[in-house]
This record gives structure tokens, C-alpha cells and sequence, in this order.
């Protein structure tokens, strides 16, 4: 801890009441506007929310936390949080998000999860193709077409590795879609206050678990079905056998953090590789002065890493026919992941057109001056200057990695493919808070008011992320809940709808064929007959969503078939 250091504030600087009434009116404006914005959306309101938070609270805070500067004998440091509050109540606000929100559709690509899920559930590899299957997949027919799904006469699946469909198969059977991912995002808490304990200090831990639980970008990437949670779970928990190994020299330490990341591999490729990259040049880096204990880690990285390329190696021959093309590739037709590009040009038009929406909602998805707290980190510590770049080049890793993901990148309160490193940037903050305090001499009381107060603004923030997800969702929880009705049975078309895409609700069973309803896209009204009699009804049903009614509509049709059976 550095010494106390007397520094004489400015008349105007030591003015606690004016700066306190400020940031308190700074902050109530915000969630006004937020309400607002919450009740009738304008075009620009993250722009509006993003001013103010940077042109008025942060002025207000940093004059605030000026005015309380004093000449403290005693050590200063960061409030104390209460970590078991925290862990619980995050927990059952996430459990209660995430089992209303599976209900609906958040992001497009749950449904392809929950399906290879289902799939597995039923102990297959692959469902049985549907009736119209076609050898070349850019040729499947547009009612059989499902997002993110491989149709061939060999077998249907969705193109994700298979890591945490696994996982979510074992929910399946427990009735619990909804339970994983609040579960890992809960024990995420608890591991990152565990690296800030052991790199930084215990209060430095609980606070980057705080600032993490009260951002919208961590709430909503732990809740429904993706598989972020699992895999930042992983890469965090490789993190703290890293930070284990670094502090004891201890070689199960690294073999823990070889095993976690060899097990991102088959939950999400390229973010293992990116985040199995830098955690292994640290661990090596580091240990390259002990000849003995870096060639014995040298040898655990290459036995896992062997493992995880052949993992996906055979996820790719199993489901492919080829080792080295993946069902990203397969999905487009292609020998490599359309999704990634090396291509300058690419890469500049992609942080051109989609970069600037990235960086305002990362800042507004996160506590408030969460970034500007971990750069102060970064350019301030002394004492602790490897641990912060360690967790610097791993969120800067994923970053970087992902501008060669050109074609759209995945924001929703932040961007998604960053969020197995956001640990790192939370770790960072909380300490980049723990250095101003110090600096600055600010009691703790002082502080804890301020954080109060950016709390309050929080929640204000995390509620209005609560209703971003109900209502995008909503379209497809009410027509989830019309066609599951034990009055519709039988052929059921999907058709588009504001705010329903029928090809992202895949709702079929892996047996289909047994099952009680089959689902198709209802791509072209005058083919819904020809479509029901190849699949042996002579009746269907068409469900789309009127967002006037807030209601799914469901329509009845019939036709004359030469035969009409169960599939």
C-alpha cells in the first residue's frame, strides 16, 4: 500500500455538498431519460444516454470523489462487499430471467443449441433428415430450412460443436433448460473474485464480482441457451490455475489450466484457441527460467492441445465426412468458416459499418466507466504490472481476434464474442477503482456513497435490459405457447411476422417423425399443400405473431391428398 500523500484540493474542489447534490441529479436524469426511452423508444437514445453519462456523471463523480480528498492516517481501500449477498441475488435474478426468457428467443442461435441439444437428449448424433432433404445444403427448399441447421439425406443437425449441447441435454432431461447458465454465470462471480484475491487483493475480487453482476452485458449473456456462460466459466477458471501456477511454480496448477482450455475447444473453436494462445505464452513466459518446470509444462500443454484438436477433428469427420471442414463451412457450402476473413478490406468495411455501434453499447452494456477504471489500471500499476497485462492481452485478444469477423458482429448490450474475457476487464476496473482510492486518499464511506449512487443507476439500467429481452422475445413465447396448445396437432407452418423469423424457431423433436407435430417454414402459401401431403396430412396449421394484438394467430387449412398417414 503506498504511503499517504498529502495533496491540497482547490476551494471549488472541496465543495462535498454541491458535488454530492450533483451527482445525485446527474444520475436521476439518467434514469429518467431511461425511463422514457423504456416506455416510448427514440432513434438515438443510446447516444443521449451515452453524452450523459460521460459529459455529466462522470464529471460529477470525479468532482464528488475530489471534494472528499483528505489526509488519512489509516490505509484507504475499496468498500467491503458481501459476496455471499451478492452470489445469491444475482442468482435468483438471473434463474427467474433465464427460465422467462427460454420460453421465447433472445438470439437466433439457441434455437440450434436447444435443437442439437434435444438431439442428444435422445442419444443420436444427428436427427433423421426431413422429407425434401437435399444432397447439396445450398439446395435445401425454403419450408425445410432452418438457421444455422444442416439438412442432407444423411442426417440433420445444427452446426455447433458439441461441448455445450451436451451439457444442455443433461437440463433437457431434468425439464431445466433454463438452469445451466445461470449456474456457471453465478460460479464466474466466484472465480473472478478469487483471481482478484490472489492477484490483487480480497477486496479487489469482490468488487470486480460486483461490477461484473451489475452490468446488463453480463446479465443477459447468462441467461437462455448460448454458450457464452460455459465457456467464460472455462476460460475464467483457467485463468485462476494460471494465476495458482504462476504464484506456486506447482505443475497441476498449469494441468488444470491446460484441461479447462482444452475443453473451450469444443464449446467455442476460435475463442479457445484465441484465449489458449495468450494463457500459454504467459505460462511459458514466465517459466522460462526454470528449464525443468517449463519442459514438463511444455508436455501437458501438448497433450491437451492434442486432445482438443482431436476433438475437433472428429466433431468435423462425424458430422462432415472431413476432417478438416468443419459444419461452419459445411453450413455454407464451403471449405472454410465463411464467418472469419483475413481480408483487409473486409475487416476495415466490417469495423466501419458495425464498429461504432460495438463500442457504444460494450460502454453502455457495462458498469459505468468500467473501461476508463481498467485503463487507469493499466497506466497506473506498478506493483502488479504482470498480472495486468496478462488480463489486458487476454480481453484485447478476443478483440482483436474477432475484427476478422466482418460480416455482422454479435452486439446486444455489448459484443457477445468478447464476453468469455469480460472477467478481465471487470478484474481490471476493480483495481484501476482500488489505485484512484488510494491516490486520491478517499475514505470509504465517500466511496461506497458513489458507488451507491452508480448501483442505483444500474439497476435502472438492468431492469431496462430485463424488457429489452421480454420483448424481443415475446413474439416467439407466444407462439411457442399457441402451437403447444393440446388443440393443435399435426403439420404446423411458421410463418414470418414482425419480429418473428420462422427460420430461427426450430421446435421439432430429434424424432420428428414420432412425434405429435412437425414444424416447417412456411415459405410459400401456394406450396402448403403439396408440403402437407409429401408429409401425410391433409390438414395444417399456420401460427405467425400480430404485434398489434401482442397475440400469436394460428389458421387452419386443409386440401385433398391421394393418401394422407402419419409421417
Amino acid at each position: 500500500m503506498p504511503p499517504t500523500v498529502s495533496r491540497p484540493a482547490s476551494q471549488s474542489a472541496r465543495n462535498p455538498r454541491s458535488a454530492a447534490l450533483s451527482f445525485l441529479a446527474s444520475v436521476a436524469l439518467y434514469l429518467i431519460l431511461l425511463a422514457l426511452g423504456s416506455f416510448r423508444p427514440f432513434e438515438h437514445l443510446e447516444i443521449a444516454l451515452f453524452v450523459l453519462q460521460y459529459a455529466a456523471i462522470l464529471w460529477c463523480a470525479l468532482w464528488y470523489l475530489r471534494s472528499q480528498r483528505q489526509d488519512l492516517e489509516e490505509p484507504v481501500g475499496l468498500p467491503q462487499v458481501n459476496l455471499r449477498f451478492l452470489l445469491i441475488s444475482f442468482a435468483l435474478l438471473a434463474v427467474l430471467l433465464s427460465w422467462f426468457a427460454t420460453r421465447g428467443l433472445v438470439n437466433p442461435d439457441e434455437s440450434g443449441y436447444s435443437f442439437l441439444a434435444r438431439i442428444y437428449r435422445s442419444r443420436r448424433i444427428m436427427a433423421d433428415p426431413l422429407i425434401g432433404a437435399t444432397a447439396n445444403v445450398q439446395e435445401t427448399p425454403a419450408e425445410l430450412f432452418y438457421a444455422n441447421h444442416i439438412l442432407r439425406p444423411i442426417g440433420w443437425f445444427p452446426k455447433f460443436p458439441p461441448g455445450w449441447p451436451l451439457v444442455l441435454s443433461l437440463s433437457y432431461r431434468i425439464s431445466a433448460r433454463w438452469l445451466p447458465n445461470p449456474i456457471f454465470a453465478t460460479l464466474q462471480l466466484l472465480v473472478i473474485a478469487a483471481i482478484g484475491s490472489r492477484w490483487f487483493s480480497r477486496a479487489t475480487g469482490a468488487m470486480a464480482a460486483l461490477l461484473a453482476a451489475l452490468s446488463p452485458f453480463y446479465l443477459v449473456n447468462s441467461i437462455g441457451m448460448m454458450s457464452h456462460a460455459l465457456c467464460a466459466l472455462l476460460a475464467a477458471t483457467a485463468c485462476l490455475a494460471l494465476a495458482a501456477g504462476l504464484r506456486t511454480g506447482k505443475l497441476r496448477y498449469y494441468a488444470a489450466m491446460f484441461a479447462c482450455l482444452a475443453a473451450t475447444f469444443q464449446v467455442r473453436p476460435y475463442t479457445g484457441f484465441v484465449l489458449t494462445s495468450v494463457m500459454t505464452i504467459a505460462a511459458v513466459w514466465f517459466a522460462r527460467a526454470n528449464r525443468h518446470l517449463l519442459i514438463r509444462l511444455l508436455a501437458i500443454g501438448a497433450l491437451f492441445g492434442a486432445l482438443a484438436i482431436a476433438g475437433v477433428l472428429i466433431y468435423n469427420h462425424t458430422y462432415t465426412g472431413k476432417w478438416l471442414v468443419s459444419p461452419y463451412a459445411e453450413a455454407a457450402g464451403a471449405n472454410t468458416p465463411p464467418e472469419l476473413s483475413l481480408n483487409p478490406r473486409a475487416v476495415l468495411h466490417g469495423m466501419a459499418q458495425y464498429g461504432p455501434r460495438m463500442l457504444l453499447e460494450s460502454i453502455l452494456g457495462a458498469f459505468p466507466f468500467l473501461y476508463l477504471l481498467a485503463g487507469y489500471a493499466i497506466i497506473r500499476e506498478n506493483r502488479y504490472r504482470s498480472e495486468v497485462w496478462i488480463l489486458t492481452a487476454m480481453y484485447l485478444s478476443l478483440v482483436l481476434a474477432y475484427l476478422a469477423h466482418p460480416d455482422g458482429y454479435a452486439v446486444f448490450f455489448g459484443e457477445r464474442f468478447h464476453f468469455e474475457a469480460f472477467f478481465a476487464i471487470a478484474l481490471l476496473a476493480a483495481r484501476g477503482a482500488q489505485l484512484l482510492i488510494e491516490r486520491w486518499q478517499i475514505h470509504a464511506r465517500e466511496v461506497g456513497f458513489a458507488l451507491l449512487l452508480l448501483g442505483v443507476l444500474q439497476i435502472g439500467q438492468l431492469a431496462s435490459a430485463i424488457q429489452v429481452v421480454s420483448n424481443r422475445g415475446e413474439p416467439y413465447r407466444k407462439v411457442r405457447a399457441a402451437v403447444v396448445s393440446p388443440d393443435v396437432a399435426g403439420l404446423i407452418f411458421l410463418h414470418d411476422s414482425p419480429g418473428f423469423v420462422a427460420k430461427h424457431f426450430n421446435l421439432n423433436e430429434a424424432d420428428w417423425r414420432h412425434a405429435s407435430r412437425v414444424y416447417l417454414v412456411d415459405a410459400d402459401a401456394a406450396h402448403r399443400a403439396e408440403w402437407a401431403c409429401r408429409y401425410g396430412f391433409s390438414q395444417w396449421w399456420v401460427a405467425s405473431y400480430d404485434p398489434t394484438a401482442h397475440a400469436a394467430v394460428l389458421r387452419h387449412g386443409q386440401t385433398s391428398c391421394s393418401f394422407a398417414s402419419s409421417p
